[in-house]
């Protein structure tokens, strides 16, 4: 695997992680970041940022994505 392909995985997971922080800020945790922290590395918003950095694989990996 060559430090591209490395970089661009660890950069959809780190912006998986991003984007399930901000629901969980926004929706679920009353605008306090520190709840929406606890509840993203609980393991239910972890599997929701697997589940995200998964899909966004997938898609990329579809015959009519392109780059």
């Amino acid at each position: 695997m060559s430090a591209f392909q490395l970089g661009n995985l660890l950069g959809r997971l780190a912006l998986s992680y991003a984007l399930i922080w901000l629901v969980m800020w926004l929706m679920l945790a009353c605008l306090d970041w520190r709840d929406a922290f606890r509840r993203t590395n609980h393991w239910t918003g972890l599997t929701a940022t697997l589940t995200t950095f998964l899909i966004g694989l997938i898609a990329a990996q579809s015959p009519g994505a392109t780059l």
